[in-house]
Order: structure tokens, then C-alpha cells, then sequence
């Protein structure tokens, strides 16, 4: 648990000194003005010492809508109460933040000034703070963050910077530090870590930029935001990255190469709000690791419980990077990892149930119909999972005694029903897992990238694939014709008896293969 200690913060601040303050290079303060209670609006200093996870920067600005001396503690516990609340004199029922809203607003503090800049773009740091968290959220009682340039408001691509729905503890968690055990010196429940956001501007003209916040539906629980010194400028913009990775894989990415103007000495100073040197690693709410690498780069190894996924999942962290000059930015990295497809599918074979892709030519696998048989050809291939690409999972237990298994969406399912002898003649038939689709046990996956792997025999055979019968690869004509070149030349090579015109010649199919509109009838008659 932290230590109480005051933040220091001159609420006597005026409002061009405030606007002087948050501004840096690059823009020139022509006016400001400050709309709120007094006592609900100041310049703060000494916040890398005294706060430095809820503070943005050393130093900077702070508006609240409540009164800024319970924001911190003098000492003791920091935290000590879960409903702070200050009825201030703040504008109550502001039309713009009543728009935000979209209810009544109350206790507003609001900074508006006028500034002229040389950049056609502008970023500003900025952490939130409030009582609201972690009770109501999800709520109407979210109080709100406004920034308008212009009269329009500015938005993110990561979050709703207006409330505190869209940065909690359960949306965008990776960005949200949960303080209900005092382990930050503030009074506040909780807090993002420094956000960013970038806002077009007219050069060498005169801009409007107002920033504030507001209490939504009542006056209670005080919520602030905070930002950075000289953090309002467009001289070093960090732009906002993504990386897609499969399960478990470690990546690195190097994010500054994106940043400024791309040439110069840069480095990494932050990852979500928190110092680091090279070498040093940041958890993510989540359980993402992320290292400084001493390239520059950094390293991104997710968690070891972030398996079997349905779909993808991301995740958001922010660094702040320094150029030369000093001046430092903040952008956001988005993780999307998706699902391992094929890799990981558990084969049955002469050692037990061995993950596909551990699997080599020559080794023997169960066969439905022929004992142990060895593997003639692995082919792998990887693509988009996206339209006719992307896979199709099928939940355990759906079809037997089975795991869950994700195949593309041309791989043949083995399916025994008696209506499949009165309609076709058999009681087993082949069916495409695409034609098996039911948007709930059986659907399609779409995003990022998937890795399908094709076991290859002297005969199409039925295998077990994590408990469930399915087929080996069969290359028919039509198959052989989608293979790339190299990869054809693989099989005809093993395959002699396949002509290399027509691709006929490798033999039948283990079972009936059923056609789309013939599953759909089956279907439904055993539904």
C-alpha cells in the first residue's frame, strides 16, 4: 500500500498560465480562459516523485470536478474513501458536455484557449482519474472527459474518450490501474495510464482547443483529468501501431520506427505510464510481457493461458518515445492474437495423440481403415482467414466424443446417421466442414492469418483429429489444380499415377463425399 503525500498543486493558476503550461513547442498561446470553480483547476508539480502512476508527466495540469485538495492525501492511507464527492461551484448543465453525455451534467471545469501552430497536427498526454471506478462503471453515472477543436469533438480509434465505460476494468483493461487497495498515492478508485490522442489543427491560423470534464447524471464522486507539461504539440507525433500474432508466439516490434520524422536518435522512456531503461519488462494487466529491447524494439510475449481461442483477441498498451530535443509523445500498440488454427490439432498415431505439427514424413498414424500408416507428404500453407479462407471451428462434443477442432472450411467431417443409408446408400459420409456451419457449435472465424497443414497418404484415409474422424488430404483434380506450382510438383513427384494433365489418378475417395446441397438435406431430415 502507498503512502499518502499531497501532490503539489497551485490552484491559483490562471488560465493562460495553465494553457502555457500543457503547450509546447510548435504552437504559439494567444489566450485562454477557464470556466469552473477555482478551487477545481490548477498547474501540479513534482508528480514523478510524488504520483508518479497517476500523473502524466513531472508536471502539468489538472481539472477536476471536484475540489483538487482531496485528490491527494497528506499522509496515511492515500485512499480512504470509495465515494470522495465535491459540490463545487462548477458550471452545471454546460451545453456541450450535456451533448457529450447525452443526460445533465454538473460541476464542470473547463479549459478554452486560443493558439496558432505550425504543424498540421497536434497530440496531447493525458491520464483520468476517478471515484466512479470501479462501482459504476458500465452506468449512466460515467462521468465525462470532453475535448473539442474547432467545435468538433476529437476522437481515438483505441477508445470513447468521453467516459469511463470505454476504459475500465473489463474494456480496454490493459489501460485502466485499479486503486481500491491504495496502492497508488491518490485518492481516486482508479485511473487510466497516460492515454494520447492526435487532433487535426490549421496551420498558422487561430485554433480553439477546449478540454475539460464533468460529473454525468448527479454531482457525486469526483473524477480529473490530468495533462502533461508541453504535451500539446506537433513537433514529435508517435503513431499508433498493430501486430498480429498466433497463440503463444513472442514478437518484437520495433514501434519508433513510425515516429517523427523517422530519422533521428529516439528511445523509449514509458510502457503504459511506467519508466523503464533497456532491458526492463512491463506486465500488462493481462498477463502481456512487454520488454525494452536494447535495439530499440520492443518484445511481446503474451501469456501462457492465452490458448484455444475462439476468435481473436486484442489487446492495447501505450510508450511514450523522446527524440533528441526532449520532447516526448505517447501512441498507442494494439496485440490481436489469433486463433492457432491447424497447429496444435492432436493426431491420433502409432505414439498416442501427437500435435500435427510435430508430425514428420514416415511416421504412422491410426487409420479408420488400414491399421498404422505412414505419412507420404506434409504440405503447409498459410493465408488470410478471411472469405472462402477463413476456418471453421467445431466445439467439442458436437459430433461424439471429440475436442474442439478448427479445420478449413473444405476439410471433410465423417458423419454416421441411418438417414445417410436411405438417401445415399451408405450410413458414413464425408461432409465439408463449411456445409456443417451452424452459427453456434460449428461457425466460421474470421481475422488474421491461418496456418492449415495437409497430411498426405498412399490412400485417402479417415484419421482421428483430436478424437473426431476426418480425412486426409485427397488430391483430386480440383485440389491439384489450387495447389501452387511447387507444391503440385511435390505430390506428382510421389504420385506417378497421377496424370499431370487431367490430375486424375490417385484413387477414390475413403467414403461418399457429400455436395453442399446434399449435406443441407441430410441436415435437416436428422436435425
Amino acid at each position: 500500500m502507498a503512502t499518502g503525500q499531497e501532490l503539489p498543486i497551485n490552484t491559483g493558476a490562471t488560465a493562460l498560465q495553465m494553457a502555457q503550461t500543457i503547450f509546447g513547442p510548435g504552437v504559439t498561446v494567444q489566450s485562454a480562459t477557464y470556466s469552473g470553480d477555482p478551487l477545481s483547476s490548477g498547474t501540479y508539480s513534482n508528480g514523478d516523485a510524488v504520483s508518479a502512476a497517476v500523473t502524466p508527466g513531472d508536471t502539468g495540469v489538472i481539472l477536476s470536478t471536484g475540489f483538487l485538495r482531496d485528490f491527494t492525501q497528506a499522509s496515511g492511507d492515500p485512499n480512504r474513501s470509495p465515494s470522495t464527492s465535491g459540490n463545487t461551484s462548477g458550471q452545471d448543465n454546460n451545453t456541450l458536455f450535456n451533448a457529450l453525455a447525452g443526460r445533465s451534467t454538473f460541476d464542470a471545469s473547463i479549459l478554452t484557449t486560443r493558439f496558432v501552430p505550425t504543424t498540421e497536427f497536434l497530440s496531447i498526454q493525458f491520464t483520468f482519474a476517478s471515484e466512479e471506478y470501479p462501482e459504476y462503471t458500465g452506468s449512466i453515472f460515467n462521468d465525462v472527459v470532453g475535448i473539442w477543436i474547432n467545435g468538433q469533438v476529437v476522437t481515438s480509434p483505441i477508445m470513447n474518450i468521453a467516459q469511463i465505460n470505454s476504459v475500465n476494468q473489463t474494456q480496454n483493461a490493459t489501460l485502466f490501474v485499479d486503486n481500491t487497495g491504495d496502492a497508488h498515492n491518490t485518492e481516486m478508485d482508479g485511473f487510466t495510464v497516460t492515454l494520447s490522442v492526435l487532433i487535426p489543427v490549421n496551420i498558422g491560423v487561430s485554433n480553439t482547443l477546449i478540454i475539460g470534464i464533468a460529473d454525468v447524471a448527479d454531482n457525486q464522486y469526483d473524477s480529473a483529468v490530468l495533462i502533461a507539461a508541453n504535451s500539446v504539440q506537433g513537433v514529435f507525433i508517435a503513431n499508433d501501431d498493430v501486430i498480429t500474432l498466433n497463440e503463444l508466439q513472442v514478437a518484437t516490434i520495433d514501434v519508433l520506427s513510425n515516429d517523427g520524422n523517422g530519422v533521428g536518435v529516439m528511445i523509449i522512456t514509458h510502457i503504459n505510464g511506467i519508466a523503464v531503461s533497456v532491458g526492463d519488462t512491463v506486465t500488462l494487466s493481462n498477463g502481456h510481457q512487454i520488454t525494452l529491447m536494447p535495439d530499440g524494439t520492443l518484445q511481446i510475449t503474451p501469456p501462457a493461458s492465452l490458448t484455444n481461442l475462439t476468435g481473436p483477441v486484442t489487446v492495447n498498451f501505450t510508450y511514450t518515445a523522446q527524440n533528441a530535443a526532449g520532447i516526448s509523445d505517447t501512441a498507442f500498440v494494439s496485440v490481436t492474437t489469433v486463433p492457432c488454427f491447424t497447429p496444435g490439432t492432436r493426431i491420433r498415431t502409432e505414439r498416442g495423440e501427437v500435435p500435427v505439427e510435430l508430425l514428420s514424413v514416415g511416421d504412422l498414424v491410426q487409420t479408420r481403415d488400414n491399421g498404422l500408416q505412414p505419412i507420404r507428404w506434409i504440405g503447409q500453407r498459410q493465408v488470410a482467414a478471411i472469405g472462402p479462407h477463413a476456418p471453421v471451428a467445431i466445439e467439442a462434443g458436437v459430433f461424439g466424443n471429440h475436442g474442439r477442432l478448427v479445420v478449413s472450411p473444405q476439410h471433410r467431417v465423417l458423419l454416421t446417421h441411418w438417414m445417410a443409408e436411405l438417401m445415399f446408400g451408405e450410413d458414413e459420409v464425408l461432409v465439408a466442414a463449411r456445409d456443417l456451419v451452424n452459427d453456434c457449435s460449428v461457425r466460421v472465424i474470421e481475422g488474421g492469418e491461418v496456418t492449415y497443414i495437409h497430411l498426405l497418404f498412399d490412400q485417402h484415409q479417415i484419421i482421428w483429429s483430436e478424437g473426431l474422424q476426418t480425412e486426409s488430404f485427397l488430391p483430386g483434380p480440383q485440389v491439384m489444380s489450387d495447389l501452387e506450382d511447387r507444391v503440385r510438383a511435390e505430390v506428382l513427384a510421389l504420385f506417378p499415377a497421377i496424370d499431370t494433365a487431367t490430375h486424375a489418378g490417385y484413387g477414390p475417395a475413403a467414403r461418399a463425399a457429400l455436395k453442399s446441397y446434399e449435406a443441407r438435406v441430410l441436415r435437416r431430415l436428422a436435425s
